[in-house]
């Protein structure tokens, strides 16, 4: 007695999973087949670099099927494969709206001479014309060389002063040039600090020197040492350490 009643309960459980594949079958076809198009599509986001033309070719070409049907994903997928796309989202909006948010990339210097560095600290691939700092080391420290990017480019507003390249050795030493040419060594240790130090004391420096300085080494531990430029005497370079 009890398995029969066993077997008729296994059997009423099969029985409800066939009529709810089956339903979910007919419910598929039917809003494959419903007359739902996408009839508006919001792109959404701030960009400078994304060409109308391209959206639009992405849009002509993944915005296949009705409300219900259009694979997102795919969509989605294609839309990231865009140069200066860094993040993308699509989704409905009933009745027959589609939105799309666009992240674009906002760069923020060279990555040697195979990319581009974004705010984020990352790299990516994209044509641009203009003049942008220049960063350079391993790939793999990109995010810590943007961090730093920004600490150092910080302090060196303070006599309106920006970097032009910043370089990261093998060795973790740091270096920088400014974009008007002074080349500043920090070495490995206390770099913030010491370029702090440097800097409260820029305007004697220049006093004291009386001429332009070709470089700047930090790597002292109570002080630096300045080469400067002489153009009045046969050898132009000298050096000064000053304490």
């Amino acid at each position: 007695m009890l398995n029969s009643v066993e077997g008729l309960k296994k059997l009423i459980l099969c029985i409800y999973t066939l009529i709810v594949l089956a339903l979910c079958f007919l419910m598929g076809q039917m809003l494959a087949k419903a007359d739902m198009p996408i009839n508006e599509v919001l792109i959404k986001g701030e960009y400078r670099h994304i060409d109308g033309d391209q959206i639009n070719l992405i849009a002509n070409e993944y915005l296949v099927g009705n409300f219900f049907t259009i694979n997102l994903k795919n969509t989605q997928k294609a839309f990231k494969k865009l140069p200066w796309v860094r993040d993308i989202s699509v989704r409905r909006k009933w009745p027959d709206k589609l939105i799309i948010n666009i992240e674009e990339h906002k760069v923020l210097g060279r990555w040697r001479n195979l990319g581009l560095v974004n705010n984020h600290g990352e790299i990516f691939n994209a044509a641009f014309q203009e003049d942008l700092p220049i960063f350079y080391g391993k790939e793999a420290l990109v995010k810590e060389i943007t961090n730093k990017y920004y600490e150092i480019n910080e302090i060196l507003g303070k006599e309106l002063m920006q970097i032009g390249t910043i370089t990261l050795s093998n060795r973790l030493s740091w270096e920088i040039t400014t974009n008007n040419g002074l080349k500043i060594i920090l070495g490995r240790d206390k770099i913030i600090v010491k370029l702090e130090s440097f800097i409260n004391q820029y305007q004697e420096v220049l006093y004291k020197m009386k001429n332009r300085i070709e470089y700047v080494d930090l790597r002292y531990k109570d002080g630096f040492s300045v080469r400067v430029v002489d153009e009045s005497m046969t050898n132009p370079n000298k050096e000064k350490t000053i304490l």
